[in-house]
């Protein structure tokens, strides 16, 4: 992927996110955290590989809202 793409899907994503978590937040009258859209099957139990690679995960999705303004 170039440069372009890059950038161009970042944006992208970040105004699909955005759109839908302001979506969801009028529907239900108030914003989610993201822990909340995943099910807990999927972010394992503490202290497993699975628990430590979702929480790293979360961390870093944070970590590209934040440097992108979104958060």
């Amino acid at each position: 992927m170039d440069d372009e793409d890059t950038i161009r899907t970042d944006l992208e994503f970040a105004v699909a996110d955005a759109c839908w978590r302001h979506e969801v937040a009028r529907q239900l009258g108030t914003p989610i955290a993201e822990e909340s859209l995943t099910p807990p099957e999927m972010k394992g139990e503490p202290d497993t590989a699975l628990r430590l690679a979702y929480e790293e995960r979360l961390r870093a999705l944070r970590a590209w809202r934040r440097a992108r303004g979104l958060a």
